[in-house]
């Protein structure tokens, strides 16, 4: 009985060692994966509005953004040439030049082009098919008719776009020195924020505008050429890419010629995608400094005030150029400091009913117009950009 009692009481320690031991091993630590965000959110206790850090980029979500997957040019081929323009003289002499100028090989451009439609719908834009309608320029009231861009909804959508994309806006104002409400501004004017990005193939479109656009067939001939080499260049379907009735792509509708001059691949990837917003912001940056010459420091247009409902005393546009004091002698005043700009300006006349709008332009306000040269459009950009940025700034 002792050897019994001796026997249990050891048991009863060796099992309680085996418990304490049990308990001191720490247990294997569970690893779970963080969520990735690329908004870290800070929140304090007094009612101020909760800061922002930005962390890694955000793309914009949204199905248009897709790259579609990289392209084989082998996998279009015909032994001849069909399509719309099978009989066109210009096509065919279109395409021996683009195989010897760019060793193209025959039986893929014969491939190409044997899929595409006559694009009457680009055509009737352009007045080369359907009945001509007319432009007036300039005409009383056409500022009021001209379409709206600074709407509420256009402005939340910006707002919208520049919290997601902050990352890349404020790196693209860091490398190229541009102000992030107007790369906001143009892609708002451009596609609403890739929202309306066009539905013509582009294909087509380029094809009828160059072979039947007689008074702009170089023009369009040249971009159809730079289509088919960036297509190639960046492992593109030619035949799949959708945009504008004039040609135009991506959520900023650069034109092809401007895409391989300007497009930049922003977010490191290795292509360059106008359909993401990385690339999107970064190639519209490089376009206003490239092509634009922006200038950091000087501001771009300011309203002035004028005593008289109508003025036709000098040319507007924004390509003229005065200095502000001539201007100031013909009754005109600044409404505000213009940001302590001195230089030479354009004058700008946006006519509506009742009266002129009358504003000054700088060379940024030039800049603008290498995108589209078209007073109106660069005064809604502008507009668009402004309005953007108080409601993001909430001031």
């Amino acid at each position: 009985m002792k050897y019994i009692k001796i026997f249990s009481f050891l048991s009863i320690l060796i099992f309680i060692g085996g418990c304490i031991k049990k308990d001191d091993t720490q247990p294997n630590e569970t690893v779970r994966p963080q969520p990735t965000c690329a908004v870290t959110v800070i929140r304090t206790q007094n009612p101020t509005p909760t800061p922002i850090i930005i962390t890694e980029p955000q793309q914009f979500q949204m199905p248009i953004l897709q790259r579609p997957p990289l392209f084989s040019m082998s996998s279009i081929s015909s032994p001849y040439l069909g399509g719309a323009y099978a009989n066109n003289y210009k096509l065919k002499q279109f395409i021996e030049e683009m195989i010897a100028k760019h060793q193209f090989r025959r039986d893929y451009l014969y491939g190409v082009f044997s899929t595409v439609n006559r694009d009457t719908l680009s055509l009737k834009k352009y007045n080369v098919y359907g009945k001509p309608k007319k432009h007036k320029v300039n005409s009383v009231g056409s500022w009021d008719k001209y379409p709206k861009f600074v709407t509420a909804d256009r402005v939340s959508n910006g707002v919208r776009f520049w919290k997601n994309n902050r990352y890349w806006l404020e790196k693209a104002s860091y490398i190229y020195h541009v102000a992030p409400e107007y790369i906001v501004g143009i892609i708002g004017v451009e596609t609403n924020y890739g929202r309306d990005i066009g539905k013509h193939r582009l294909i087509d479109a380029l094809t009828s505008l160059s072979l039947e656009y007689k008074k702009r067939s170089k023009f369009f001939t040249k971009q159809l050429e730079e289509y088919l080499l960036l297509t190639r260049e960046q492992r593109l379907n030619p035949l799949e890419i959708r945009g504008s009735y004039g040609g135009a792509f991506g959520i900023v509708q650069f034109m092809p010629d401007s895409f391989r001059d300007y497009a930049v691949d922003f977010n490191g990837d290795g292509v360059k995608n106008l359909f993401d917003p990385a690339d999107a912001i970064g190639s519209t940056a490089n376009f206003f400094v490239k092509k634009g010459n922006w200038n950091p420091h000087i501001p771009v247009a300011m309203r002035v005030q004028y005593n008289r409902k109508r003025f036709n005393a000098l040319p507007t546009g924004y390509k003229t150029e005065y200095s502000q004091n001539y201007l100031i002698s013909l009754g005109m005043r600044p409404m505000g400091n213009f940001y302590g700009y001195r230089g030479a300006v354009s004058l700008i006349k946006l006519s509506r009913y009742d009266r002129d709008e009358l504003w000054w332009g700088t060379k940024n306000f030039y800049a603008i117009g290498r995108y589209n040269p078209r007073d109106y459009y660069i005064m809604s950009v502008h507009l668009l950009a402004q309005a953007v940025r108080k409601s993001y700034y909430r001031r």
